[in-house]
């Protein structure tokens, strides 16, 4: 169950190479602030600047401390749910910032889940219409630039990125892209018409009873 989980709704992977070094007080001014005094474990620090940042007990009286180290990154690669792999750069990295959807994620894919067979007929049908012939399509993925739908046609599994027309600012203009992508006005006619179907066939099946 949990393979099968994992097939039809994978996530992207991150391989962090790091080198642990001994971390030098004046790199960080919150270091500084921390342990420039004794804290509540009975530990304090006497340092300068330059030197490696280190603390010792108080409370017995030894002369042996502990060297705070840091983790300092090496090499970020990044192994994409498309099946493709990518290093980054530790730049893009420092300087990036979280997606605007990144604490909603969860809540639009269970909304749109919700839906049930509709919101499968959609997707295969939005996939229908970009060419891709499939048997079956799950959401598995939401950000400020498009979702992502995980396909599968007979043995083959794989990911294909639906963009959005521009990006998202929030929350609910996330939601109003998907739904064009997903529910155009064409394809929402056709709903309703066969809704409308099958309330006629039930009033009819109710008078002949």
């Amino acid at each position: 169950m949990e393979y099968c989980r994992k097939m039809d709704h994978p996530s992207n992977g991150v391989s962090i190479m790091v080198c642990l070094r001994p971390s030098f007080a004046d790199e960080e001014s919150h270091l500084k602030r921390s342990f420039h005094c004794e804290d509540s474990d009975g530990y304090y620090s006497d340092w300068k600047d330059g030197e490696i940042l280190s603390f010792s007990s108080k409370s017995d009286g030894s002369s042996s401390g502990s060297t705070l180290h840091r983790w300092e990154i090496s090499r970020i690669e990044l192994f994409s749910l498309y099946g493709s792999q990518s290093v980054v750069s530790l730049q893009d990295f420092q300087d990036a910032e979280p997606d605007v959807l990144a604490h909603s994620t969860s809540a639009i894919l269970e909304h749109f889940s919700g839906k049930g067979s509709r919101c499968n007929v959609a997707l295969k049908a939005l996939c229908k219409k970009k060419g891709l012939h499939v048997e079956g399509a799950n959401l598995v993925g939401i950000d400020s630039l498009g979702m992502d739908v995980r396909i599968f046609s007979g043995v083959e599994a794989r990911t294909h990125r639906f963009p959005f027309k521009v990006r998202a600012t929030c929350e609910v203009a996330a939601q109003k892209q998907m739904h064009q992508l997903l529910f155009p006005r064409s394809r929402r006619k056709k709903f309703r018409s066969h809704e409308d179907e099958l309330g006629d066939s039930k009033s009819q099946f109710s008078s002949c009873n």
